[in-house]
């Protein structure tokens, strides 16, 4: 797919998750839990970074752009905790109230922490962890900067390098921006997923 139409496919996307939301949550037909704020947080998030990546791949800014990524990758991992808990009601009142999940356990009795979260997720998903390794360097800064701030190396003696300091990323090819987009809506499409699997447990 083109650029074009990986940015189209991430529009559709943001006209069907808010829909796709109003049925999980019952379209205000039942009682509202509060494991259904936790979903309505993570589709309102979800929009935004989606709107956000837009805009950026448009501007051509990857840093921020890859940053978006591993913001929503944190996102679906962890929605998806409140499947690997037998209370998810429980202990989505807690989190609302402000407890850390990583204070909870799984059925296996190990802690929702960051990294178990995004093996679980490895496991249906096997490009995950790569993706959550390679984009945690555009959250924090790291050697990804400095890369990614190289214009040119010159094959001469001197092993000229030249750099581009801009808020523009123009190093990248036409698939680096394709790749980010497309990795989105792939995010999107689980989210998809998750919230049947959800709805099912509010059923």
């Amino acid at each position: 797919m083109s650029i074009n139409e990986e940015l189209e496919k991430l529009d559709q996307w943001a006209s069907y998750l808010p829909k796709m939301g109003m049925k999980t949550l019952g379209g205000g037909d039942r009682p509202m839990y509060t494991l259904d704020l936790i979903i309505i947080g993570a589709i309102k998030r979800s929009l935004s970074l989606a709107s956000g990546l837009n805009d950026l791949v448009k501007l051509k800014n990857m840093t921020c752009a890859r940053a978006i990524v591993r913001m929503e990758l944190d996102t679906i991992s962890r929605l998806l905790a409140y499947t690997y808990v037998d209370e998810p009601f429980e202990m989505a009142k807690a989190i609302i109230g402000g407890k850390a999940l990583n204070s909870f356990k799984c059925r296996d009795g190990k802690k929702l922490r960051d990294g178990y979260l995004i093996n679980k997720m490895t496991e249906n998903h096997p490009w995950v962890k790569d993706v959550y390794k390679y984009t945690s360097g555009y959250v924090h800064f790291s050697e990804r900067q400095v890369f990614d701030s190289i214009s040119s190396v010159c094959n001469d003696e001197d092993r000229t390098i030249i750099f581009q300091v801009s808020k523009e990323d123009h190093n990248f090819p036409e698939k680096s921006w394709i790749e980010i987009v497309a990795c989105f809506n792939e995010m999107l499409s689980i989210l998809s997923d998750l919230l049947v699997t959800l709805r099912n447990k509010l059923e």
